[in-house]
């Protein structure tokens, strides 16, 4: 099998910056890039395949039709992938957030 390059899903949150396209590189056309969603499945900004014959594809549809076998033998227990891999550019400010527990997250 051939390894998957992935294209990010680029957030444009009010207190992001210009370093993730400065100085990583990360192709993005908005004014600020505040986090880049390198390797996701979530509808909100999945990962894009952008290499090979499954080019186009999102990383869902590709273990969607490969099963979630081809994600090794850790994570044949999850529903879904369960990895959210991303860069974030903190130029301004955050917000305080409190995310659940894995009980509550895994229920909903």
């Amino acid at each position: 099998m051939t390894i998957l390059k992935l294209k990010p899903s680029c957030k444009d949150y009010l207190w992001g910056g210009h370093r993730l396209k400065d100085e990583y590189g990360i192709e993005y056309d908005g004014q600020v890039l505040a986090e880049a969603w390198e390797i996701f499945c979530h509808p909100d900004g999945p990962s894009m395949i952008t290499n090979g014959e499954y080019a186009g594809k999102t990383l869902k549809e590709f273990i969607d039709e490969m099963g979630m076998e081809v994600l090794g033998t850790h994570c044949r227990r999850f529903r879904e992938f369960p990895i959210l891999t991303k860069f974030i550019d903190g130029r301004d400010n955050f917000s305080i957030q409190v995310h659940p527990g894995n009980s509550y997250a895994l229920k909903k």
